[in-house]
């Protein structure tokens, strides 16, 4: 049976997000899918040409990269059922939050070579964060592969497996806190008189443009903050408002609470 680069088990949001950017890199034929729901693998090789496995274990023998794109409380068993059928070159690829390579490598096997990364939803529209904790098997030219078949989904970084809970929380779980400022800032527009489309426009686009300053220049946000808050002006009254509301402490307490949460799938599956 032909090899491929890569194959995903489980098609939702995220497993369907990269892969689209390995088949933008790869080539659609080098991408295979499984899903337990046929129809969601179905419409997803409708619309990128990618093909479908028969099975779960069908990718494990096939692919090089197998991505597991499954809930942390599916793991176990889709592991389970797909470790005698993984090459010694194979790699796994785990985005399940919480759940570590020892844990995986409890249900793959010992020498299981696993790769865990923590995506982002904006990954579905290429300008993702995705966090890549490699194991000490993989080299460093797989590393780059892996990254190079990312590339089109967003932004790569390397890290240590025991940042991956922290970066969960702050960049995993980050879009729903990026989301509801959006919409509480809409709906202060709304207040103001703005229209809803115009108002959610205006919200959305300014926060992209906050985090591309802060990306493309590389400056502190403080910094950033500062330059836009004249003094005695509506910037600052703005930012003083938040900060009687505890706006920064509200996102801290929200972040602590899914770390805590990463942490605490991590521990169930032990």
């Amino acid at each position: 049976m032909a090899r491929s680069k890569a194959g995903c088990i489980g098609t939702g949001v995220m497993g369907s997000a990269l892969m689209e950017s390995v088949a933008a890199v790869a080539g659609a034929d080098q991408v295979l899918v499984f899903d337990t729901d046929t129809g969601k693998a179905d419409a997803f090789a409708r619309k990128t040409g990618c093909r479908v496995a028969k099975s779960s274990r069908e990718i494990a023998e096939t692919c090089d990269f197998v991505f597991l794109a499954v809930k942390p409380n599916y793991l176990g068993d889709v592991l389970s059922g797909i470790a005698p059928a993984l090459a010694p070159a194979t790699i796994l690829v785990s985005m399940a939050a919480g759940v570590t390579r020892d844990t995986i490598r409890t249900f793959a096997g010992e020498s299981a070579r696993i790769i865990r990364i923590m995506p982002n939803t904006p990954a579905s529209v290429a300008t993702g964060m995705i966090a890549l904790a490699p194991d000490t098997s993989i080299s460093a030219g797989e590393i780059d592969e892996l990254r190079r078949l990312l590339g089109s989904a967003g932004l790569t970084e390397i890290t240590d497996e025991k940042n991956m809970d922290a970066i969960t929380a702050v960049s995993g779980s980050g879009p729903a806190y990026g989301f509801l400022f959006i919409e509480a800032l809409s709906d202060a527009g709304v207040r103001m008189g703005l229209s809803r489309d115009q108002s959610i426009r205006f919200a959305a686009q300014t926060l992209k443009g906050a985090a591309e300053m802060v990306l493309k220049t590389g400056t502190h946000p403080a910094m950033l903050k500062d330059a836009v808050c004249s003094p005695g002006g509506t910037t600052i009254a703005a930012v003083e408002a938040l900060e009687a509301h505890g706006f920064r402490s509200a996102v801290i307490s929200a972040a602590l609470a899914a770390w805590e949460r990463s942490m605490e799938l991590g521990k169930s599956k032990n």
